[in-house]
Parts: structure tokens; C-alpha cells; sequence
């Protein structure tokens, strides 16, 4: 295996792994949100509670930080790469006799 398909499927397997966690964490928040709606009280006023808007734009929000996060990781991940890749020598295709 060459190290270009090794770092592939390394690649790929940290974005599966990064996405099941992301799954894993809506389910938990959904879950989280079921369970709190359970817990108010039938009888309690409308206004103390957040609007389906607010919780969709407070979630998107919270996205958008992932996101941000997931981004600052790939740079960051790029330069561990870059800088590996300046360290190995540049292959021509020549091949050196001894």
C-alpha cells in the first residue's frame, strides 16, 4: 500500500468517524429536546418558551460552530501534512545506480 492511499483512507476514515460522531450528537440533541418538552408542564404559558424559530437559528448556530471547528481542524491538518510532504523527497522517476 503506497503512503498516498494509506493517508486516503486515513482521511477517510477520520471524516466517517467525524460524521457518526456528528450523527450521534443529533440524536443526543433530539433526544435531549424530547425529553425536555416532556418535562413542561401542560400548563405553562407560551411566552416563557422559545419559539420553533429561535430553536431552529439557535441550532444553526451551534452548526455553524461545528463547522467552523471541523474547518480549523483540516487546516490545521493540512499543515501536519505539508509540512511531512516539504520532508520526503520528490521522486522524478529517475532511478540512481549504486
Amino acid at each position: 500500500m503506497t503512503a498516498t492511499t494509506e493517508m486516503t483512507n486515513l482521511i477517510s476514515q477520520t471524516q466517517q468517524q467525524t460524521l457518526t460522531a456528528l450523527k450521534q450528537a443529533h440524536d443526543l440533541s433530539i433526544r435531549a429536546g424530547e425529553i425536555a418538552v416532556g418535562l413542561i408542564p401542560g400548563d405553562a404559558p407560551a411566552a416563557e418558551l422559545p419559539t420553533p424559530k429561535q430553536v431552529v437559528e439557535s441550532t444553526f448556530s451551534f452548526a455553524g460552530q461545528l463547522l467552523e471547528a471541523q474547518k480549523n481542524y483540516a487546516l490545521r491538518l493540512a499543515d501536519v501534512v505539508s509540512k511531512a510532504a516539504e520532508k520526503t523527497p520528490v521522486r522524478t522517476g529517475e532511478h540512481t545506480q549504486s
